[in-house]
């Protein structure tokens, strides 16, 4: 092989090497584009992720809050007795204390450990007590107690009492009326 032609294969050789240098060189820039942007976009949805993470931990009403609340519902159930109405819910016992559905809600939630149909129960069972064992209510049946109490339904009424009791109405009402 002559000199020219070794030459010409050593510049061929260069050449290529630089192409290929350049190849490399502009995939190392768009994968730092790349990594660039994932780690803007990393850092976006991190700070996002902090925004969201501090709204969910904006607190709940204040343990004072809740127990004023508390206070103010044991007073107004003793007062007002709204659990005698058959069709109480969480939104119309709210409106009379004028307190949202859910702040009341969540008050009896994580207040009482009951939820608001528990609560209610428990009133109306606490009710039906005292008028089973209520010497001058001995006339009145059972049935219609239970409906004086709040209660629609007698299966309803039986397995509530039984449950808070011990034992049935009808049997709770032979032990104190004796």
């Amino acid at each position: 092989m002559t000199e020219v032609a070794l030459a010409n294969k050593h510049i061929l050789a260069l050449i290529i090497s630089g192409v290929l240098a350049a190849i490399a060189v502009a995939l190392l820039l768009v994968r730092n584009r790349n990594l660039s942007r994932a780690l803007q976009n990393t850092r976006s949805a991190i700070q996002m992720n902090s925004v969201a993470h501090l709204i969910q931990e904006v607190p709940n009403p204040s343990d004072v809050q809740q127990k004023e609340l508390v206070e103010k519902l044991v007073v107004f159930m003793e007062q007002n007795k709204p659990y005698l109405e058959s069709h109480i819910t969480v939104e119309r016992l709210a409106n009379k204390l004028n307190v949202s559905p859910k702040l009341l809600s969540s008050t009896i939630n994580s207040q009482l450990h009951v939820n608001f149909f528990e609560l209610i129960g428990n009133y109306r069972v606490a009710e039906a007590k005292k008028r089973l064992a209520d010497e001058e209510l001995r006339q009145k049946s059972i049935s219609e107690i239970m409906k004086s109490c709040g209660f629609n339904s007698k299966s309803v009424f039986n397995q509530a009492f039984k449950k808070s009791v011990g034992v049935t109405p009808s049997h709770y009402r032979q032990q104190h009326l004796h």
